[in-house]
Order: C-alpha cells, then sequence, then structure tokens
C-alpha cells in the first residue's frame, strides 16, 4: 500500500472514530461453552486477555436472572444504582444486546430523541396508571472494568438490563453469557476480599444485593452487616438486605435496628426492613416502634409503618398515638395514620381527633383530617366543630 492510501485510510478511520460511538470499535469474545463453571469461563477471560497483552483494560461480563417489575430496568454508574422506568439521559453507545450480538448501529441517541423517548414512556406509564404491573424474570449484565490485563481487581463495576444503552470506552469485552447465582456471589465475595478500596467493596456490596431473593445474598450479606467492617460498608449491607423478602433478612435487620452498635447501621435497617414486602417485616418496625431504646430510630420506624398498608399497622399506629410517652413520637404516629395508602388511617384520626387527652395530639389529627378530600374527615371536622358550640 503507498504511503498516500495508509496516509487517506488512518484519516478516515480518524474521522469515522469521531463520527461514531466507541462501541462500534469494541470486540466481544464469547466463551465457546456457556454451560461451564462461572469461574472456569473467568479464567479464561482473564487468560485470554493476558495473552493479547490488553494494557488499555478490559471487561469481563456476565447474565444473571431478576425478578423485577415489567417495566423497569436497573442501571449502575460509580456511585449508584438506579432501578426505574425513566430513561437515563446521561447513557452513550449502543444497546448492550446489540454491542453482544454484533449488531451494533453505528448510532447513539441524541439528546432530542432522548426527549422524544422519555416522553412515549411516560405516556405508556399514563396508561398503564390503575393497572397491576407484572413481576417478570428478566436479565440483568454484571460488568466488570479491569485497567490492564496485568490487573487482578476491577477499577469499577456496572449493573444494565440488556436493552440500556452502554459504552464501552472501546474496550474489548469477554462475554461470558448467563450465569447462577451462587456462581456470581462466589465470584463477587472472592473479589471483595481481594480489594482494600472501601469503595470498590461498597459497589460489591450493592451487586450482591441485586441478586434476587436467595440464601447466597443473604448470607454474604449477613457476614458483612456483623463483621467488624467500617460502619459504611455494614449499613449498605443492611440497606441491600432489605432488597431480599427472606425471613432472615427479616430477623437480621430487626435485631441491628435494635441492638446494633452504629446508629447509621440501625436507621439502614430500619428503611431495610420498610422494603421487604414480607408480614413479619412490618411486625419487627412494629416492635421497634413501639419497644425500640434508640428514640430517633422509634420515630424513623413509625414514619416507615406509614408505607404499609394494613390494618395491623395502622392498628399499631392508633395505640402508639394514644399510649407512647414521647409526644413527638405520638405526633409522628398521627402523620404516619395520614399517610397510610387508601386513607385507611382516617377512621383512626377521627378517634383520635375526638378522643385523645393531649391537646397536642387531639390538634395534630384535626390539622390532618384537614389536609384530607376524604368525606368522612369533613363529616368528622364539621362534628368537632359543632360540639363546640
Amino acid at each position: 500500500m503507498s504511503c498516500l492510501r495508509k496516509l487517506a485510510l488512518t484519516t478516515f478511520l480518524v474521522l469515522l472514530a469521531a463520527a461514531f460511538p466507541s462501541s462500534i470499535f469494541s470486540q466481544v469474545f464469547h466463551h465457546q461453552d456457556p454451560s461451564a463453571n462461572l469461574s472456569e469461563r473467568w479464567d479464561w477471560a482473564m487468560q485470554e486477555a493476558t495473552k493479547q497483552k490488553l494494557k488499555a483494560g478490559f471487561w469481563i461480563g456476565y447474565s444473571i436472572k431478576r425478578l423485577m417489575w415489567e417495566h423497569h430496568y436497573i442501571c449502575s454508574t460509580d456511585e449508584h444504582t438506579i432501578v426505574s422506568t425513566h430513561f437515563p439521559n446521561f447513557l452513550r453507545g449502543d444497546t448492550l444486546e446489540k454491542i453482544l450480538s454484533g449488531k451494533v448501529t453505528y448510532t447513539t441517541l441524541s439528546d432530542e430523541e432522548k426527549v422524544k423517548l422519555q416522553a412515549k414512556r411516560a405516556l405508556a406509564d399514563l396508561e398503564e396508571e390503575g393497572k397491576h404491573e407484572r413481576k417478570v424474570w428478566k436479565d440483568v449484565a454484571i460488568l466488570y472494568k479491569f485497567g490492564s490485563h496485568s490487573s487482578q481487581v476491577p477499577v469499577t463495576f456496572r449493573a444494565s438490563s440488556l436493552d440500556l444503552l452502554f459504552d464501552p470506552e472501546g474496550l474489548p469485552i469477554f462475554w461470558l453469557d448467563k450465569a447462577e447465582e451462587e456462581q456470581s456471589i462466589s465470584i463477587l465475595s472472592n473479589l471483595y476480599e481481594r480489594t482494600s478500596s472501601e469503595k470498590h467493596k461498597k459497589r460489591v456490596i450493592t451487586i450482591v444485593g441485586l441478586h434476587g431473593t436467595s440464601d447466597y445474598a443473604v448470607s454474604f450479606l449477613e457476614k458483612v452487616l456483623i463483621s467488624s467492617e467500617p460502619d459504611t460498608l455494614r449499613a449498605r449491607a443492611a440497606l441491600e438486605l432489605g432488597d431480599q423478602d427472606h425471613e432472615r433478612a427479616v430477623k437480621l435487620l430487626h435485631q441491628a435496628a435494635k441492638n446494633d452498635r452504629s446508629y447509621e447501621v440501625r436507621k439502614k435497617s430500619v428503611y431495610g426492613l420498610e422494603d421487604i414486602n414480607l408480614p413479619s417485616a412490618a411486625d419487627a418496625l412494629i416492635d421497634i416502634a413501639q419497644n425500640g431504646k434508640d428514640r430517633e430510630i422509634r420515630k424513623r420506624a413509625v414514619d416507615c409503618l406509614a408505607d404499609i398498608a394494613s390494618k395491623k399497622v395502622a392498628a399499631a399506629l392508633k395505640g402508639i398515638a394514644y399510649k407512647d410517652s414521647d409526644t413527638e413520637i405520638q405526633k409522628r404516629a398521627v402523620y404516619a395514620l395520614e399517610d397510610l395508602p387508601d386513607d385507611e388511617g382516617i377512621p383512626y384520626l377521627i378517634d383520635i381527633a375526638k378522643t385523645h387527652h393531649k391537646v397536642a395530639i387531639r390538634k395534630a389529627a384535626i390539622y390532618c383530617l384537614g389536609d384530607s378530600d376524604d368525606p368522612r374527615a369533613l363529616r368528622a371536622l364539621i362534628e368537632i366543630i359543632k360540639s363546640k358550640f
């Protein structure tokens, strides 16, 4: 090839790289036996990266199954993991599914196209409003970025729904296909032990929490929660236990919320219980609200009960409003009754407004009734006013 043709080709490639997203230049290497143990496939990826001397870095990825709402997706950055129905504006590249299949479109969405997609999804959400959204099994990719072929610990972690945009930054991807939860958590546990970075450990804890409801995830998170690790890591483990609808998770969080040495861990344990969709989690919050030793934690437990719709919770809040010795916590119980879904707290607020022995608590209930559009609240207020004359 002549020097002129080489120069022309080089110039063309430079211009092409500038015009199109980096994802199209990312090679994807697939393991030949997706049924092999994940650790074997992982070792293969590391060996291939060494053979190819990938000094600029590379990705290793695989997918897990997660039960989630039909119209939701998962996306993570270095700082946050997002579970939402809204399209994230910060994403670049092509869809991960297309990148892995080799069917890239050589384009990325413009800001205008993203706005249109947001609008389309918002309209779809409005149409679906009031309908029952199903939970379905979805494939979620777990991706690990290594700084070079000699790296043993990833420099960052990602989780992504396959139909979201992903920018590999021009780096090769070693794709290991599907993975069982136990094998994935084993890889993550090994990485957790090998890194000294608190930031990376926190990311590992978050990724483990995405593994649905499993004994393996709960076991890993329990080890962190009861360990001598920094409180920031133990608090993150408490939050992630809240994503596990598992009786063992309820027991661990209940104990931590009442007895842990760290206020931050106790607080995050209460929030974790709020997210668990099991009757025992509501029972645990009621117990903490009624019998906890820490006043601030009791207040937070009362607030969390407001998001749980059940007659048991409403009755417990009424009991706290009448019987607790702390006026501030009694008021919290009143405000929590106001926030109960489907106006379930209205009958209890009416009773409190009419009969409570403390003026401050009666006033709080009356204010809550005044903010309600429920006809029962208006009738009760009229009765209270007439009784004064």
